[in-house]
């Protein structure tokens, strides 16, 4: 069974070390836009803004579990353009096909509710094809889908 926690400061290593494995998986579809940097140390560089997450009260960090083991974590925020936004998603591989992602999808848009935004990768199909799925169900059809950012980001827009 799968259950979705948010995470307090003091455990929030669990969601820099799960950012690795996230990175790794979206350094594949690297472009001129992204810069997947690995240090000296051998982890990748981690952006300063998910600190933010455990200071900003418009921002969210969750944890997925599967039968009380770790399997993925989502980092939703208010962005300043007044919408939901999923800013980071990810779910271990031997999840995805029991379903992780559609339910920890589902548990964020039950617990904000208003205008969502959510983008991809430009290179990143498999994500594309999941958002398309799982906006389409949670908006009844009800939705929008772009290229942004000089084409460099696919991004999907509805309202719950």
């Amino acid at each position: 069974m799968f259950e979705l926690f948010e995470v307090e400061e003091k455990d929030k290593n669990i969601i820099y070390n799960l950012m690795q494995l996230y990175t790794y998986e979206l350094s594949f579809f690297e472009d001129e836009t992204t810069n997947f940097q690995l240090l000296e140390n051998g982890l990748f560089k981690m952006s300063k803004y998910i600190e933010l997450y455990w200071t900003q009260e418009k921002r969210h960090p969750y944890i997925l579990k599967y039968d009380g083991i770790l399997a993925g974590f989502v980092l939703e925020r208010f962005n300043e353009d007044g919408m939901n936004e999923i800013a980071e998603f990810f779910v271990l591989n031997k999840y995805r096909t029991l379903g992780a992602g559609t339910f920890m999808a589902n548990e964020m848009f039950k617990k904000y509710k208003g205008k969502w935004e959510i983008r991809t990768l430009l290179k990143n199909k498999r994500a594309q094809e999941f958002w398309r799925k799982v906006v389409n169900n949670a908006s009844n059809g009800n939705y929008e889908e772009h290229l942004i950012r000089d084409n460099t980001r696919y991004a999907f827009y509805f309202e719950n």
